[in-house]
């Protein structure tokens, strides 16, 4: 019976190195598969079967050639599960080595913790049988940490995720690794009884916890410093949003004025058409008739969507587009209930707007032009395009547009990344045949699909 509980655990050695802390990074990227998750989770589960394969081989060459081949062997697996992981997510370097780290310093510490208990408390026994106490020890600590650990990575960790700054990037994935480094120092050691010295325990505390902590630390802080600049930007547009609405009212306050003056000399207009009436003077009629429309006030209240909000920010831009020259054309189907709030859409809008209007300023061809087009999609997507004429060549980097005016992507762009990134959307930059087209696609059932449409 214990023989083939020996042979078990040796089977599920490989199992507990590597699935409990792969799958959960898979997870924290499933909007950014190559392939649905479901088949990820299969092809783990093949790996991780080959794995136990080749770990039952060589433990049949008994204790030496274990103690001889098995670092190397999980090392070998560790580097595949790496790779197969930059493979099938979608995503930068640094943000896929930030994550791997992370997992890579609570794998270590409870496979360290593991290492403790069984050389500390359970030597000779597992000397009788080998993996059985450093298998059960690894489920046992995982099951206690998982909690705390699964609740960083999915709060704390998916949201720094979302942020779009390849610079900050570059230099955030190295946070982990110096410590993840200084825990790898005892997997070289041979000595089984250093496993068991309290220098070794602490080594697996500090390299989990101190990465955890600092890592927290820094997302927090970086967090903090972002939300002051988004809520500097919404503050602005805020402003931009009121001054728009205030001129929008009193268009419409003197244009319901001109009517009320124009309905109280109806009476008199009227008065003069029965008298050509009377005499029959067609030709003074239709001469009086077009001398009265050309009084008559004109509906200068323009009306794009029943959101007061969204309408004010499009007919803010519309007036500082055909000041400019520039044809601006519009068809805008906006939700009732939409759940993007007054705030991110006013942001939005008016960064891609603006953006639109300042690029058409700048050209000198005879004909300039901004389409914008809102639409939703059943009730699942709300679609946010914007095209406008562009012929000077507009520099990007991995499909960000960099700033004419700063190094780097404009603060308009990535404001826009992080706000539709909020939502689980995508936003999509692309210069074409002399005309941008900037597509925002904002998701309000809370699910990610895999490509922009239309």
């Amino acid at each position: 019976m214990m023989k083939l509980l020996d042979t078990l655990m040796i089977f599920l050695f490989p199992f507990l190195d590597s699935l409990p802390f792969t799958l959960p990074r898979y997870w924290l990227f499933r909007d950014r598969l190559r392939l649905p998750f479901r088949y990820v989770v299969v092809l783990q589960l093949l790996l991780a079967s080959v794995y136990s394969a080749v770990f039952y081989y060589i433990n049949l060459g008994g204790y030496e050639a274990a103690a001889r081949w098995t670092t190397l062997t999980r090392y070998t697996f560790l580097l595949i599960f790496l790779t197969l992981a930059f493979l099938l997510i979608k995503d930068t370097f640094p943000k896929l080595m930030f994550t791997y780290l992370l997992l890579l310093a609570w794998t270590f510490f409870v496979m360290g913790n593991a290492n403790y208990i069984e050389s500390r408390f359970f030597w000779d026994f597992s000397d009788l049988h080998p993996y059985l106490v450093y298998n059960i020890a690894r489920i046992l600590i995982y099951l206690l940490t998982c909690p705390f650990l699964i609740r960083f990575f999915f709060h704390t960790v998916a949201d720094a995720l979302k942020i779009e700054d390849k610079a900050m990037w570059r230099h955030f994935w190295k946070i982990p690794l110096f410590s993840t480094l200084f825990g790898m120092l005892y997997c070289t050691v041979s000595d089984v009884y250093a496993y068991a010295s309290w220098q070794f325990l602490v080594s697996r505390y500090l390299m989990l916890f101190g990465t955890i902590y600092v890592s927290y630390v820094a997302l927090k802080v970086l967090e903090i410093s972002r939300s002051r600049t988004q809520l500097e930007g919404a503050l602005l547009y805020a402003d931009q949003n009121l001054l728009m609405q205030k001129k929008q009212f009193d268009t419409l306050a003197a244009h319901m004025e001109e009517t009320r003056r124009a309905r109280h000399d109806l009476r008199q207009h009227l008065a003069v058409v029965q008298s050509y009436l009377d005499h029959d003077d067609k030709t003074g009629l239709a001469e009086y008739i077009d001398i009265y429309k050309g009084k008559v006030p004109p509906d200068v209240a323009e009306y794009f969507c029943a959101n007061n909000v969204v309408n004010a920010v499009i007919s803010y831009y519309t007036v500082q587009a055909r000041e400019a020259g520039i044809e601006f054309a519009t068809k805008v189907t906006y939700p009732k209930d939409c759940p993007v709030s007054d705030t991110d859409i006013t942001v939005l809008l008016g960064n891609l707007l603006e953006n639109a209007v300042e690029a058409c300023r700048r050209e000198t061809a005879d004909r300039k032009f901004i389409k914008l087009r809102i639409k939703p999609r059943g009730e699942a997507a709300l679609y946010v395009l914007v095209d406008n004429t562009c012929m000077t060549a507009v520099s990007f980097a991995d499909g960000t547009p960099l700033s004419s005016k700063r190094e780097g992507p404009g603060i308009g762009v990535a404001s826009v990344r992080e706000i539709v990134a909020r939502y689980g959307g995508l936003a999509q930059f692309e210069q074409r045949d002399g005309v941008f087209y900037a597509s925002v696609r904002f998701m309000l059932d809370g699910e990610y699909k895999e490509e922009m449409q239309g």
